[in-house]
């Protein structure tokens, strides 16, 4: 069977993202106090408002800190769970994402297929989200084993979760953790997407574990760290999920029963 032609995807404009999010990504560093912890990742469950719902911190321990809020009207938790696991599987699926910043994208299948079809996957996406061509390494995980609670991640409001390390194919080091939250709403999902950038800073290989206490310091992270990073990413976050709101539902009506 012959793969569906996507190109038409690729000459459709973006979807606008909502305005206030550009404004607030706009805006400038918040307030490191409003600021989530790592430790506090079940707050991304709760409903409640945060205390910021998109934005960018440059943190004291130099890191740096991203939000992003999309409501995905119409949007299910089956049809992203489908999404993670069907778009990394061909190049130009990643690219009808972002046609503007996706390039190429691959997919390591997990060694042992978990709950989700994509725990234990790796994809190798190459992109440029304003702060230069990167190519991305992003291992998922089950959430639980990235400091979410069982009890959380079991409540009646959450619809799925995605979360992941996030490294460098080319360095060859991990250095965030990202994690995208679909909370049920009655019109379909609101994400929730939040990165710890330069948390979790680990080469690759044998000797990563030997060199991650050494690496994740103030001035280690600010040095690896570009500067246009986090505002770049947070625009880029609100920009791409405001267009695959717009184009999943087509998509998994046309594809959701095609081979992968």
């Amino acid at each position: 069977m012959s793969a569906p032609d996507l190109s038409a995807y690729l000459k459709r404009p973006l979807t606008p993202p909502d305005e206030d999010a550009l404004a607030a990504v706009q805006a400038g560093p918040g307030d490191p106090a409003t600021a989530l912890e790592l430790s506090r990742v079940d707050r991304l469950l709760d409903p409640a408002p945060l205390a910021v719902e998109t934005g960018w911190w440059l943190l004291a321990d130099g890191t740096a800190q991203v939000a992003a809020r999309t409501p995905m009207p119409g949007v299910s938790a089956e049809m992203v769970d489908w999404w993670f696991d069907w778009h990394p599987r061909e190049a130009i699926r990643y690219r009808i994402w972002h046609p503007l910043a996706h390039f190429d994208n691959s997919l390591e299948p997990p060694a042992h297929p978990g709950t989700k079809p994509h725990w234990g996957a790796v994809h190798h996406p190459v992109e440029d989200v304003g702060a230069g061509v990167v190519h991305a390494r992003i291992a998922f995980q089950d959430p639980s084993q990235l400091g979410m609670s069982a009890a959380a991640l079991g409540g009646p409001q959450v619809g799925t979760v995605l979360a992941a390390y996030v490294g460098d194919d080319r360095r060859r080091v991990r250095h965030s953790v990202m994690f995208h939250v679909f909370l049920r709403q009655d019109d379909g999902l609101l994400l929730r997407s939040r990165f710890w950038l330069g948390a979790a800073i680990r080469p690759y290989g044998p000797a990563g574990g030997l060199l991650e206490g050494l690496l994740n310091r103030p001035w280690v992270r600010r040095r690896l760290l570009p500067a246009a990073a986090p505002p770049a990413l947070a625009r880029h976050c609100v920009e791409e999920y405001a267009n695959l709101a717009a184009l999943l539902p087509e998509l998994y009506g046309r594809f959701c029963n095609s081979p992968l």
